[in-house]
């Protein structure tokens, strides 16, 4: 005896719902597939003024990142000369060629990437920019540039850490001693707004978002009342002392911290884990590169922290607590002793070729038993997130 009609009917519907959540299904693999990034943000909302669609955590990343460039010549220090990103831009990749562009690492191409993206969009080409400050010495690395975006908002940015050695002996002195120089020239920076009629948004990418969080936590009240929001853009935490401090509760409604989900420097020293985790289309180290952040819209893809990150952190932070503020100070001394005596200046100066700090250490025979003993322990760390993904090749 054949099926009614209503029973053909009602078969059909079952079969067609389980097609379309099948359906539904692969197009959410695909998608997840599917990578945009701040270039194509800026392709689509370049045509919006920030009126027209307000200021959001992209916008922030893409100023944050705009900071890494060398706007010597171009941008003078102080409040009164002020000029247009579409004029920066023009001077900018007038001056330089690209020889002179592609010898940057990654990150700083990155940057320079950027600002050609944005140097003709109706949402950023008249964004004024000025007070920019660069001082990078043996000892210490420090650059910010402040960003008016209109109706008397401000975006305070602080570079990251550069090409120079100083810059990452800078990032680990942080383990061991605060404030470093760098956190006292970010202090002194923000003082400049004290008596301005203006809201600040505060930014940085890398070691940048630590100087935005620092800066922002010890400049004076006055500041401190202006700033609307701080973002740290996969940027070092605090120590315990400053983490627990009255400063950080009373700016920590206002702290906005980024990481990716392969997040390795986000992730150094303390932190209130109260983050944003976002989606990055590359794993490991390389994550650190905010042009792999994934978007959605006028926002990050948000995500959890992947295993790699949980294992490296965990495994750091061990690592960390394992030895005093004394021990740590002569590992980092020795550790970049020994770079300076084989003449390493610069990150170009290994082109790439991470595996020649192990080489470089490897030759030294002047390194202190202890130091020999913390580098040892954190190979050790690194060698088990190297199961997860490979932390160095």
């Amino acid at each position: 005896m054949g099926m009614g009609l209503f029973t053909k009917i009602s078969l059909g519907l079952k079969v067609g719902q389980k097609v379309v959540e099948k359906l539904g299904e692969k197009l959410e693999e695909v998608k997840d597939y599917i990578s945009h990034d701040f270039f194509d943000y800026i392709e689509y909302y370049g045509d919006y003024t920030f009126e027209e669609k307000e200021f959001n955590e992209i916008d922030n990343v893409i100023l944050s990142m705009l900071a890494y460039i060398d706007y010597s010549d171009i941008v003078s220090e102080g409040h009164k000369e002020k000029k247009t990103i579409e004029e920066i831009s023009k001077e900018y990749f007038a001056k330089y060629t690209k020889e002179y562009i592609n010898n940057h690492i990654s990150g700083m191409k990155t940057a320079i990437s950027l600002l050609k993206a944005v140097g003709n969009k109706k949402r950023y080409k008249d964004i004024l920019a000025f007070n920019y400050l660069y001082n990078g010495t043996m000892d210490s690395q420090f650059s910010a540039i402040t960003f008016d975006l209109g109706n008397r908002v401000y975006y305070v940015a602080f570079e990251g850490t550069d090409t120079l050695i100083s810059a990452w002996e800078e990032d680990f002195k942080m383990s061991y001693m605060f404030p470093v120089e760098a956190h006292k020239k970010a202090k002194k920076y923000l003082r400049k707004y004290t008596f301005k009629n203006v809201k600040l948004i505060v930014g940085g990418h890398s070691k940048g978002g630590n100087l935005a969080l620092v800066g922002s936590m010890y400049t004076n009240f006055l500041v401190r009342w202006k700033i609307k929001k701080v973002y740290n853009n996969d940027g070092q935490g605090l120590r315990n002392k400053q983490l627990n401090s009255w400063r950080f509760r009373k700016l920590e409604k206002k702290y906005i911290h980024i990481i990716p989900d392969s997040s390795v420097v986000g992730l150094f020293l303390r932190n209130n884990g109260n983050y944003i985790v976002v989606k990055a289309n590359m794993p490991g180290l390389v994550s650190h590169d905010a042009k792999t952040w994934q978007i959605d819209f006028n926002t990050f893809k948000r995500t959890k922290l992947s295993r790699f990150s949980r294992v490296f952190d965990e495994g750091f932070s061990k690592w960390l607590d394992s030895y005093n503020d004394e021990e740590r100070k002569l590992f980092t001394e020795s550790l970049f002793a020994v770079l300076r005596d084989n003449n390493i200046v610069t990150l170009l100066d290994f082109k790439d070729n991470y595996r020649l700090i192990i080489d470089v250490l490897k030759r030294s025979k002047e390194i202190d038993p202890k130091v020999k003993d913390m580098t040892r322990d954190l190979v050790k760390v690194i060698n088990k997130t190297n199961l997860e993904y490979p932390l160095f090749k």
